[in-house]
């Protein structure tokens, strides 16, 4: 496959999995087209992936079945029940056509330009706020926002401007997901280390303001921070320079975000509503049965693992909590990158993430074993 195939189809797996400016259908329509368009990758049938696949397909099987006891008519089902068996598969399917060092080395291509887009956002927003107004305007669930296509700014009201980098994303806890991938790629692909490019990356989180963001970033940066004099030097001029706006926005994450918080308290309840409640149900409630109960009764989890229990119950759970504890071998940060991440958004069938429920082809990694 040529490099510029191969740059599309990475771009479209983060697109389909992140951009705001794309209706679910036409996700869905990028995701079965990148399967159709791979199809021969499903016909490889390596022991170990396979079975892998193999429960993936038997616990969304299942669930379909006893999800129709929850609905009067065809129509009623939730499309979700095929949506997220194709992007499992689709998971496969990039695990197998990539190795794991030529899949990070396409990410950190693509990101470091998505990184530096949402920089020039940034400067915008903050420097010229006027030139918001200009941008189109993209409606998201029930909030409206401005974009430039290269990035997205969002909006608290008609000129009011949420001074947080979103880039490509619906919101910057997301953003922080793509940006921390990308650094970790580079890391892991690349012996000598561009202080401007890792500079980038650092900017492009730490504008998201993003707790989970922040938390990875250090944990992607700790060994270079030990291990690499320069960057060492970087980072402590960095905390003399920036020291006073670097403990405004540690006050701001410890007041605002952190344990005991509002937005900590507001994404905490769904979640234990879902376990509490989840746990009368061994296979979960089914998408069609989580559509039903939520309809009127409360808000559902904000995030990855509190959906994962209540929808598919404890076999999906389990499962996925054992697929992403295999990374703990080999790919340390990369299991904090997918924890935390997964702790706080809902973005475990997306299919950038998918791939990293299987064992790529062959485990070659760069220079940074970590």
């Amino acid at each position: 496959m040529n490099n510029r195939n191969a740059y599309i189809e990475i771009t479209i797996l983060i697109l389909a999995s992140f951009s705001p400016l794309l209706s679910q259908p036409i996700k869905a329509a990028l995701v079965l087209m990148l399967l159709v368009v791979n199809f021969k990758y499903l016909l490889k049938f390596r022991k170990n992936k396979i079975i892998t696949l193999g429960i993936f397909i038997a616990i969304f099987t299942l669930s379909l079945a006893l999800d129709l006891r929850n609905i009067s008519s065809i129509s009623q089902m939730n499309i979700l029940n095929l949506y997220f068996p194709m992007c499992i598969l689709l998971g496969y399917v990039i695990s197998e056509k990539y190795t794991l060092t030529r899949f990070y080395y396409l990410l950190d291509k693509i990101i470091i330009v998505l990184a530096v887009f949402s920089l020039i956002g940034v400067l915008i927003y903050t420097f010229i706020p006027n030139l918001v107004t200009y941008l189109p305007s993209y409606n998201y669930y029930h909030t409206t926002h401005r974009t430039a296509y290269i990035f997205n700014v969002l909006t608290n009201g008609p000129n009011g401007i949420l001074k947080r980098n979103a880039g490509i994303a619906w919101e910057p806890g997301a953003f922080q997901f793509i940006a921390n991938l990308g650094i970790y790629a580079y890391l892991k692909t690349n012996k000598k280390i561009s202080l401007f490019r890792i500079g980038i990356y650092a900017l492009a989180i730490i504008t998201t303001r993003s707790t989970a963001g922040i938390l990875i970033f250090m944990a992607v940066t700790f060994k270079l921070f030990i291990e690499d004099k320069k960057a060492r030097v970087l980072i402590l001029s960095s905390v003399l320079i920036f020291g006073g706006l670097i403990l405004e926005e540690l006050i701001y994450q410890f007041r605002y975000k952190l344990f005991g918080s509002f937005a900590f308290e507001i994404r905490l309840q769904p979640l234990l509503h879902a376990f509490n409640e989840g746990k009368n149900y061994f296979m979960g409630m089914g998408n069609s049965g989580f559509d039903i109960y939520y309809r009127n009764v409360t808000t559902p989890p904000w995030d990855s693992f509190g959906q994962i229990f209540i929808r598919y119950g404890y076999p999906l759970f389990i499962f996925i909590i054992f697929q992403l504890l295999r990374l703990i071998k080999n790919q340390k940060v990369l299991f904090i990158i997918l924890v935390i991440t997964l702790s706080s958004q809902n973005i475990w069938f997306f299919p950038l993430v998918t791939p990293f429920y299987f064992s790529f082809n062959k485990n070659e990694i760069g220079e940074f074993n970590f």
